[in-house]
């Protein structure tokens, strides 16, 4: 029997936004990014006649869940029902059962499964369409392999609702772990995964699958890109995927390279060439980080005192003018001078040797710690800055004691020109 559902996870309803100053024009489109999102979900199910949605976890973005939250979700659960579709959710850390007040009623046609393992029938014209098994978090860590609770009861098309880390993926807590292999073993068609963020396939011995759809609505600039849910088309035992984007803003980490550009107009123009180039016209608006890369005269006028603040400031006032507007999240300066450093390196000298003792540094850690730690002054600065509320550095970043070598050594340049 042929039948679709979707699968979404990770909707951190109502999330605060990392990179978004609060008194951006942009504010009140993020804090509604995450509600628009799920509603285009929803949206999706409506408009496929999907049999039912699975939400793999973390559909709230704390454990106190907020009111506003809470009702948005109920809101769109409503129309799924209104309409005659099941909805299933597992809870994952971010939204444990210990923090649900059950002050909020879900209609008849949401199944939350609790945090013992349970299997539910789908059913259409009184025969059994697929299973669905799921198990929540009682509480936010949770370090047992929740997979192994998992089995496959019957022959009909069977779907794991999952909140786990496959594979330690970095980056992400590595609550109910398991591997490829795990899932494997327990027989399931379908595995419906939510915790990592970055949409991710896993094809399983038999041909099984383990998806990841990421999650519906990017929140900081580590989660650029396309976000949404995924669709899915099930017939004779087999899965057709497809991922359908419903992110309403959407971050991005742009590059402009200095190379070819000798004026700052031409590179405002550049950075709106980029900015054009890489956000859609029809989404709500787009957060951008910026950085400028390659060699050109224009590194020099950029490394002068405040001048890369000043054209961050200049930049982010035009972006915010934009239609759909674009938030600058950040200018970040990796480009290198105009001066051949690998001549620089060849000709050895005082700069030769300052280059190489920086590059040294860069290339070994211990090194730089050990300098960083030793360094009394840096020690008593560091200090100094966090009395006065600054975030101080705790430990050196290569990347600046690199930019330093070469503004030395351009420096040293110019003076020896001159």
């Amino acid at each position: 029997m042929r039948f679709k559902f979707v699968h979404a996870a990770d909707l951190h309803l109502d999330t605060p936004f990392r990179g978004v100053p609060a008194d951006s024009g942009l504010t009140g489109t993020f804090q509604q990014a995450t509600f628009r999102a799920f509603s285009r979900i929803v949206d999706v199910c409506l408009r496929e006649h999907v049999a039912f949605l699975v939400l793999a976890g973390d559909l709230f973005d704390a454990k106190d869940r907020s009111v506003r939250a809470r009702l948005a979700l109920r809101r769109e659960l409503d129309r799924l029902h209104m309409a005659g579709i099941q909805t299933f959710i597992v809870h994952g850390n971010h939204d444990p059962l210990s923090g649900d007040t059950g002050a909020l009623g879900l209609p008849d046609s949401v199944k939350v499964f609790g945090a013992d393992w349970e299997e539910v029938e789908v059913r259409r014209e009184g025969r059994v369409l697929c299973r669905v098994q799921g198990i929540s978090y009682p509480e936010a860590e949770l370090r047992e392999n929740l997979s192994a609770r998992f089995r496959r009861t019957a022959p009909d098309f069977t779907v794991g609702l999952l909140h786990a880390n496959l594979g330690g993926v970095e980056g992400h807590a590595n609550y109910a772990p398991c591997t490829v292999e795990d899932l494997a073993a327990r027989g399931l068609d379908y595995w419906a995964l939510g915790h990592v963020h970055t949409r991710a396939e896993y094809v399983l011995a038999g041909g099984a699958v383990a998806v990841y759809p990421g999650n519906p609505q990017g929140r900081h600039v580590n989660e650029p890109g396309e976000r949404g849910c995924m669709l899915v088309e099930v017939e004779e035992g087999r899965t057709r995927r497809r991922f359908v984007p419903v992110d309403r803003v959407r971050w991005h980490r742009l590059e402009v390279g200095l190379t070819g550009l000798g004026s700052l107009d031409g590179l405002v123009a550049a950075v709106t060439e980029q900015v054009d180039a890489s956000c859609p016209d029809e989404l709500e608006g787009h957060a951008v980080r910026l950085t400028l890369t390659g060699r050109g005269p224009l590194h020099r006028e950029l490394s002068r005192p405040e001048a890369l603040g000043q054209l961050e400031a200049e930049l982010r006032e035009q972006l915010a003018l934009r239609h759909p507007p674009v938030l600058l999240e950040s200018l970040r300066d990796a480009s290198r001078p105009e001066l051949d450093l690998e001549t620089v390196r060849l000709a050895g000298g005082f700069s030769g040797t300052l280059l190489a003792e920086a590059e040294a540094l860069v290339t070994e850690p211990e090194a730089l710690a050990a300098l960083w730690a030793e360094d009394a002054e840096l020690r008593a600065l560091g200090q100094r800055l966090r009395r006065l509320g600054v975030d101080a550095l705790e430990s050196p970043r290569p990347e600046l004691v690199e930019q330093a070598g070469w503004q030395v050594v351009e420096q040293l340049h110019e003076e020896d020109v001159a």
